[in-house]
């Protein structure tokens, strides 16, 4: 049994060891120097224990001293180590750490994730952007397409919200909203289709008819000095040469040859008029010139002619010639050739004639 001197030794050398911190002395193997070194380094006198004294003074039960101040030695280093480890990782946020809250470490079965804590954090940038990049802007380091968005970004979305469809055009604002069943402007009334114009077309000749008649005055038979019929009398193929007067300049009155149309619907309107000229010799088509007169009425013995005309028949053989538009009344067209002209060549008698073959009208009201 130890004295109470020696107790009270113990006691002071146990808190001494408790208040004191001890230095550690630098050894190879960084270790440190028992209890009773530290004291001595201190400078504090260590008292003389006797060591089988001091275990047999320990009470049953209780926990040796030594032991006591190096369990409270470990619990400041383990209350101090956290702090430390946070000052050496820097000013983390919560969550950010390698087990940040909501996630186990050891992943299960079902992803990592724990239900009934923190929402994993979301992507926000899943379509390749830089952070702060904005869709449809140039982005350093990528190569900008036709429409203004980096090369392999999807573009955003168009300004009317279709994905189908383009925006506006110019950029900006929402698409215009088309009126439904709005009425269109209509132009000036369209005038109804005009009437179709009333026309009328017919040939007179030897043996023609449909309303058309052609009548030789003074008519007679003398051998080649009277009237010469020509053709198989048939419309179109007949024909009749009419004597001259003898003087280029003067009409016998009592010979002539008269074509007649009736105009038929047309009752007042223009007739634009064109002369057949056959074939043959001065004594078939001799006139050159024949002279024609045209007349709004048949009676032409008693009328005024509304025009007239001159074909030199020689040189038109063969061929129709047209000799231009003459007014109808009445619905009545005639049309009178004339028998002035020479039938003679010095002291020569010719026997020359004026062909009378078709002539045709086309009139309009």
């Amino acid at each position: 049994m130890s004295t109470d001197a020696e107790q009270s030794t113990g006691v002071a050398v146990a808190a001494a060891a408790a208040v004191t911190p001890a230095a550690p002395e630098a050894k190879a193997d960084n270790e440190t120097t028992p209890v009773a070194a530290k004291t001595a380094a201190a400078g504090a006198a260590a008292p003389v224990v006797d060591a089988g004294a001091a275990v047999a003074s320990s009470a049953p039960g209780r926990l040796p001293k030594p032991v006591i101040v190096a369990a409270a030695v470990a619990g400041v280093v383990l209350v101090a180590l956290p702090l430390a480890l946070s000052g050496l990782l820097g000013d983390d946020q919560p969550g950010e750490g390698p087990n940040a809250a909501g996630y186990a470490r050891d992943l299960p079965p079902g992803g990592g994730f724990v239900p009934g804590l923190a929402a994993p954090p979301a992507d926000n940038n899943a379509g390749g952007l830089p952070v702060g990049a904005l869709p449809g802007q140039p982005v350093e380091g990528l190569p900008v397409g036709q429409d203004g968005v980096p090369a392999g970004v999807p573009a955003a979305p168009p300004a009317d919200g279709n994905p189908a469809g383009p925006g506006p055009q110019g950029g900006g604002g929402p698409a215009p909203v088309q009126q439904q069943n709005k009425p269109q402007p209509q132009g000036p009334p369209v005038p109804p289709p005009a009437a179709k114009s009333v026309v009328y077309e017919g040939m007179a000749g030897k043996g023609c008819g449909g309303g058309t008649q052609f009548v030789g005055f003074g008519a007679y038979s003398d051998g080649k000095s009277g009237w010469v019929n020509h053709g198989n009398g048939g419309c179109g193929s007949s024909f009749v040469s009419i004597p001259m007067s003898g003087d280029a300049n003067k009409d016998d009155p009592s010979a002539y040859g008269v074509w007649t149309f009736n105009t038929g619907p047309v009752t007042t309107g223009s007739c634009a008029v064109s002369v057949f000229i056959p074939s043959g010799d001065v004594t078939v088509v001799g006139g050159s010139p024949s002279v024609y007169r045209v007349f709004d009425r048949f009676a032409v013995e008693k009328a005024t002619p509304v025009g007239t005309f001159q074909i030199d028949q020689v040189g038109n053989r063969g061929r129709w010639v047209n000799v231009g538009t003459f007014r109808a009344n009445g619905a009545k067209l005639a049309v009178q050739l004339l028998n002035r002209g020479r039938d003679w060549s010095g002291s020569t008698k010719t026997y020359a004639h004026h062909a009378a073959a078709m002539v045709k009208a086309k009139c309009q009201a």
